[in-house]
């Protein structure tokens, strides 16, 4: 059996285009190793009794089939056709896991089998890849314990190095009674045969005797011997029971070694800044240096609760896999549940009590129900944005909700076997200065859905994610996401695809518009003339299209995003959504009228400019192209931030216009 990578267009007659290259053996992984959407993986066979070949899996489509192939006798391969019904493409193309293939004959025996085929993810590194599996979990962990609001960065890290300084003292109680269990564990009888000598037999069964009668002069013989084993129920519950335990800690171990390189590169970039720190004018360079400090103290403070945090789970690593070392947990697994032993001995009660406990202390064994298996990669990486999403709002932009987040997924995943059209309700203060002194705080709502439908004209639609803002005024205002995981190489893709996409599905349609309708996916755009948060340059579509790179190692883009809308789309400039503080920025008024916004939290290092355009109708330096002083706001973050959605240029407070497309010095150029 041959594999190999094929060109395949599935709506043509004939879909293999071309047998590109046999597909790479890796000795030391003994298995295949392609990449997603490098082509289609087909099978040739030289057995002539082949009647039939099928793609088995482990869990790379929802329900348990195998995918049946088709013979395609021009280029004399087996190949998958995909399925357009549950929106699943050929194999190959945009799946990542484990599969193999197998052959068989007319009566349908399995007469041939390949080596496991490993796909890799193409768009993301495989400890990224696998990092957006655990995040899933991980975050959903975080959102069984976000109930209450506002949250921060900060809290969710001391209380994850709380709960690993509590796992760890109940597990060093568990640990004491198992050592104590470890003395006389309990056992059972198993029935096993053995050779055994004939005065050892107590009870001479048919069998015995027999064998006896034929050969008189033999003295050992097989017969039904009962052994003593610790292979019962309580152990292998036991054993189950800390490996999840040994899991969760291992996972939240590898968190924190990854912030923690996030954060030092995050200081080194800051120090750096520190030193070659400059302003236009002195308020100016005081309000970067104060920021720059602010964010510095701020990084360093969230180092060393993410370094404390590791070494309580390394801790709690080290004392499991010492658990794990008794000699009567030396069996399988079986999932935790009471039993009559666990109920009448006391000390198998009090370990299970103290098992019992770890596992509600994170909701590991709830969550075994609600991380269901997603192997193909774009619904992967859809289900992950927005898990991270909701994540996001809470623990960053300060919104709040008074629905059981966690419970809501669980109930919603049990009767509908997916999130598909599930939403959310968030709610936080936000502010806008009507005059200098007296910001005006008005009451923001908002709703989040995942695949809400609608419909124009004679066409449906269904955007991955929809948020839908209401506020003091009687409109609601709408802004569209769609999470697109496949190739972006160069800015014609790119463009094309936010036309396609953004504009032409979500945007030009509909009589009502979105305030914005933005892409979000895993690459990084190389060509940096293009700002995709301005994909259109006229003036209506001002940062109304766009896109933004996420990942797990990039998760900034929804952020700024997310300020982009709250500041400039709906004008409540004086709300920090750094930190997702519940109070207003304090405002300072500047020389030639700009507004200077610092954020009122102490710990927060948010501090931001607003102007206005100088290409404006009615302003003294009004040019040919001058549009409305109402399109004319311009807003401006520091450099080290990372949430400039305006167009930045070489000087520190200069944006380039997402309007007119042009920047203060310009204004003498005629």
């Amino acid at each position: 059996m041959e594999l190999w990578i094929a060109k395949i267009q599935s709506a043509r007659e004939h879909p293999i285009q071309e047998l590109v290259k046999p597909l790479e053996f890796s000795r030391e992984n003994n298995c295949y190793i392609a990449s997603e959407y490098e082509g289609t993986i087909v099978v040739k066979v030289s057995n002539d009794k082949v009647r039939q070949v099928f793609l088995s899996h482990y869990g790379i489509v929802s329900n348990e089939k195998r995918i049946p192939l088709i013979y395609d006798a021009q280029n004399d391969v087996w190949y998958d056709r995909g399925n357009e019904v549950e929106e699943r493409s050929p194999i190959g193309i945009n799946q990542c896991g484990t599969f193999f293939f197998e052959a068989e004959d007319k009566h349908g025996f399995i007469i041939d089998r390949s080596s496991d085929v490993y796909i890799t993810s193409s768009l993301l590194t495989k400890p990224e890849f696998e990092q957006m599996k655990d995040d899933i979990a991980m975050m959903l962990e975080d959102l069984f314990t976000a109930d209450h609001g506002p949250a921060t960065t900060v809290e969710l890290w001391a209380k994850n190095g709380s709960m690993a300084e509590h796992i760890l003292g109940k597990l060093q109680k568990l640990y004491e009674v198992l050592l104590e269990l470890d003395r006389m564990p309990h056992e059972q009888l198993i029935r096993e045969y053995r050779v055994v000598p004939l005065n050892q037999i107590k009870q001479l069964d048919s069998k015995v005797l027999i064998e006896r009668k034929m050969f008189p002069f033999k003295d050992k013989f097989l017969a039904p011997v009962n052994i003593r084993s610790i292979d019962i129920s309580e152990h292998r519950m036991m054993r189950w029971s800390i490996e999840r335990v040994l899991d969760y800690a291992h996972r939240y171990a590898a968190q924190a070694q990854n912030r923690q390189v996030e954060l030092s590169k995050r200081i080194d970039f800051l120090e750096y800044s520190l030193k070659n720190l400059y302003g236009s004018n002195n308020i100016e360079k005081e309000k970067i240096e104060n920021s720059l400090n602010k964010d510095l103290q701020y990084a360093y403070e969230i180092l060393q609760i993410t370094k404390q945090s590791e070494v309580f789970w390394k801790q709690v690593i080290e004392l499991a896999e010492k658990c794990l070392e008794f000699h009567f947990l030396q069996v399988g697994e079986e999932q935790l549940g009471e039993t009559h032993l666990f109920t009448f001995s006391p000390l198998y009660s009090e370990v299970y009590q103290y098992l019992d406990n770890l596992l509600q202390a994170s909701p590991t064994k709830q969550l075994a129900n609600i991380a269901v298996p997603l192997q193909k990669s774009p619904k992967l990486y859809e289900v992950w944005c927005f898990i991270s999403i909701i994540h996001s709002l809470i623990y960053d932009c300060g919104f709040i909700t008074k629905q059981k987040l966690y419970a809501r997924i669980r109930q919603y995943v049990k009767e509908k076997g997916g999130l598909e059209g599930i939403s959310f309700t968030f709610e936080r203060p936000v502010y806008r200065y009507t005059d200098r002194y007296n910001p005006r705080k008005t009451n923001l709502v908002l709703e989040v859905h995942y695949e809400r439908p609608f419909s124009h004209g004679e066409k449906s639609y269904r955007p991955d994610f929809t948020l839908i803002f209401h506020d003091e005024t009687p409109e609601t205002k709408t802004a569209f996401l769609d999470a697109k995981y496949q190739p972006l190489f160069n800015r014609k893709s790119w463009i094309e695809l936010i036309r396609d996409t953004s504009f032409r599905k979500y945007y030009e349609p509909l009589v009502k518009k979105p305030v914005a309708s933005f892409l979000m996916h895993p690459n990084t755009l190389n060509d940096v003339s293009v700002h995709t948060w301005n994909a259109a340059m006229k003036e209506e579509l001002r940062h109304k299209l766009g896109s933004f790179s996420y990942k797990p190692s990039d998760k900034k883009g929804f952020i700024k995003w997310m300020n982009m809308l709250v500041h400039y789309h709906l004008g409540y400039n004086a709300t920090c959504m750094h930190c997702g503080i519940h109070q207003p920025a304090r405002l300072e008024i500047g020389e030639i009228g700009q507004k200077y916004f610092t954020c009122s939290n102490d710990h927060c290092e948010a501090f931001w400019v607003q102007t206005v355009c100088f290409n404006r109708k009615g302003g003294g330096w009004a040019q040919n192209d001058a549009h409305t002083a109402a399109t004319a706001t311009l807003l401006k973050y520091t450099k080290h931030s990372g949430m400039n959605y305006h167009k930045e240029t070489t000087d520190e407070w200069d944006v380039f216009c997402p309007v007119c497309n042009k920047r203060a010095q310009d204004r003498f150029v005629h």
